[in-house]
């Protein structure tokens, strides 16, 4: 079988789809991921053959241009007048995202999948396989309304959303997703529909060297807290996003020892450290985690995912609503608090780190969210069963 993988040109999203990509390739499937030019290192480096399609779109950008108002509807998410500027938010984003569908659906028609696996990101996958009759399988990277119940009518409602369909003769009603596959376990999302497909998340973080046996932590030790901090926000917002000096000021004094993983470009904006204080360059996250006892974050979803999987409590500060989304669905687990970048100050979360760390039922919620999450079928079951789904699968 052929396995088409679409992804968008966020990485932390191709990483959460890779480990079932790789599933269907350790089961003898032929797999290929499309994607945009500049995530040929990323992808190729991950152990899965890619084709380059179409042309670079900056997505940091195009989320700078609609920020104003994903901010504003943010602020007010209640305000009917907000549902405009969400409007054309989608637009933008839609056409970002359609930007590269010609070269796909063109890749798509030569190679033939039998089945097309599509980031959240990547619409134009699920148009190829609406086109060449083939089951068409979305692929979540966090909180989301898709696949849950009523998502159907929510797709109705976006203006142009079956656009790019009609462009190519295709009369599609619904959702043109025929499964959708969620990492993030259920008790955090919206209830699902029957088309929702849970499947375990398994950490993939991007080529790395795990670290050194210096860093492992023998016995009990003292408290160890992972920092870590998405480059993306900073990208987006600019420099006052980047909230990890706060949160070491915050922390400063406490008798714990901290990691901050980062990229080595940010090293130069954390300023002079104390002595408990550890920065280690992009390291792949979840193999620092498990000598760990609580991280702090940005609250992506990506991030929230390997802390679970670690059993950390977790604190999250969020400025985007994405990220808003999953971090409040983690603090209602009672697995972590959320704060908004508005709430950070270093008062706050100086009290949340320690609570962190002092409150058991903070570790009985993460052990608990942990268990779901291993729970779950592995990407090998749930490959299996999308293998069988696309053998019996007949488009009308």
């Amino acid at each position: 079988m052929r396995v088409l993988v679409a992804t968008s040109p966020w990485p932390t999203h191709y990483f959460i789809v890779q480990p079932l990509a790789a599933a269907f390739r350790a089961a003898g499937h032929e797999v290929l991921v499309v994607a945009q030019p500049s995530m040929a290192d990323l992808v190729t480096r991950s152990g899965l053959p890619m084709a380059t399609v179409g042309i670079d779109i900056d997505m940091v950008e195009i989320r700078r241009k609609t920020l104003s108002q994903e901010l504003k509807a943010r602020q007010k998410p209640e305000d009917p007048g907000q549902a405009d500027d969400g409007g054309q938010v989608f637009d933008q984003w839609q056409r970002a995202a359609l930007a590269n569908l010609d070269p796909v659906m063109d890749l798509a028609r030569a190679w033939e999948p039998d089945l097309v696996l599509a980031d959240t990101m990547c619409p134009p996958g699920l148009v190829a396989a609406q086109e060449l009759g083939v089951p068409g399988i979305r692929h979540l990277w966090g909180w989301d309304f898709f696949g849950s119940a009523g998502s159907e009518q929510i797709l109705a409602s976006l203006p142009g959303f079956y656009e790019p369909y009609r462009a190519y003769g295709l009369d599609v009603q619904g959702d043109p997703a025929l499964r959708t596959v969620d990492p993030c376990p259920p008790s955090l999302q919206p209830p699902p529909s029957p088309a929702r497909l849970q499947v375990q998340y398994v950490p993939y973080n991007g080529a790395g060297r795990a670290p050194g046996p210096e860093l492992r932590r023998g016995g009990k030790g003292r408290p160890r807290i992972c920092l870590t901090w998405g480059r993306s926000i900073s990208r987006i917002i600019g420099e006052r996003a980047f909230l990890l000096p706060r949160v070491i000021r915050a922390l400063d004094g406490l008798d714990i020892e901290i990691m901050v993983a980062i990229d080595a470009s940010s090293r130069d904006q954390l300023g002079d450290l104390p002595g408990n204080v550890r920065v280690l360059d992009s390291p792949p996250l979840h193999l620092v985690l498990d000598d760990c006892d609580a991280i702090v974050h940005q609250g992506g979803s990506g991030t929230v995912f390997n802390a679970i999987r670690a059993g950390l409590g977790q604190l999250a500060i969020s400025h985007m609503a994405d990220q808003d989304n999953i971090s409040a669905a983690l603090a209602s687990s009672g697995a972590g608090i959320h704060l908004s970048g508005e709430q950070a100050d270093e008062q706050a979360i100086r009290a949340a780190a320690i609570r962190l760390l002092e409150d058991p039922t903070v570790r009985t919620a993460a052990d608990r969210l942990r268990a779901e999450m291993l729970s779950q079928p592995t990407p090998a079951r749930v490959a299996a069963g999308l293998t069988e789904l696309a053998t019996t699968y007949t488009h009308n």
